[in-house]
C-alpha cells in the first residue's frame, strides 16, 4: 500500500501505485469528483452515481484507499470517502490541478 506523507520524498513505487489507481475511468471519475468538491468534503460511495455493483464499487474504493488517494471516515454505520488533498498536493504538487483540468 502506498502511503503519501507530507515532508518526505516519495518513491517511484508510490507514484506508480497512484497512477495505476487513476488508470481506471471509474476511479478517475471518483477522484475528479472529489477534487471538484469543497476542500474537506466527505462523500458516501453511493453519491458518485456509479452504475456498477456494490462489490465492484467497494473494490474501486479499496484501490483508491490503498494507493493513498483517499481516506475513509467512519460515521456510525456509514463510511465516507475523503480526498487526501493536502497530503497529495504536498507530495505531488500540481497533480490534482492536472487531473481536474484533464477530465
Amino acid at each position: 500500500m502506498a502511503k503519501v506523507e507530507t515532508g518526505t520524498q516519495n518513491s517511484g513505487e508510490e507514484l506508480l501505485e497512484i497512477l495505476k489507481a487513476l488508470a481506471h475511468p471509474i476511479r478517475l471519475k471518483i477522484i475528479v469528483d472529489l477534487i471538484n468538491d469543497e476542500a474537506d468534503a466527505e462523500r458516501h460511495c453511493t453519491s458518485f452515481g456509479l452504475t456498477v455493483t456494490k462489490a465492484t464499487r467497494s473494490h474501486h474504493f479499496k484501490i483508491l484507499k490503498d494507493s493513498g488517494l483517499i481516506s475513509h471516515v467512519d460515521r456510525g454505520n456509514r463510511s465516507f470517502a475523503k480526498l487526501r488533498r493536502e497530503e497529495l498536493e504536498a507530495a505531488y504538487p500540481g497533480l490534482l490541478n492536472m487531473l481536474k483540468s484533464s477530465y
